[in-house]
């Protein structure tokens, strides 16, 4: 940190999510945590709630297809009807593709 200060670079307020350590503007303008050594990128307030919100979203959604594939399950094991399984048993795929598309889109 006192090479970054002698170097010109400014203390900020704000610290490193990761560490905790404060970041430093350098005088190239870039925000760098000298602890993980890594460049930090602020995000207007606007932009977190809206990545919050839909990572929200997708976690719920994710729980009810889970639900819905529990349930498939159930009836799956309560029939021995072949339709009914095949119609079933379509379902579920159809509830993993989903889920698996949810779970890819969070990543």
């Amino acid at each position: 940190m006192a090479e970054l200060l002698q170097s010109g670079a400014t203390m900020l307020s704000q610290t490193c999510p990761d560490c905790r350590i404060p970041l430093f503007k350098l005088t190239s303008g870039e925000t760098l945590c000298p602890g993980c050594n890594r460049r930090a990128v602020f995000a207007k307030a606007t932009e977190v709630e809206k990545v919050r919100a839909e990572t929200e979203s997708s976690e719920e959604l994710e729980a009810v297809v889970l639900a819905k594939a529990d349930k498939i399950k159930s009836l799956m094991a309560k029939t021995d009807n072949p339709d009914t399984l095949e119609k079933l048993a379509k379902t579920l795929m159809v509830l993993f593709d989903l889920l698996d598309r949810v779970r890819k889109t969070k990543q």
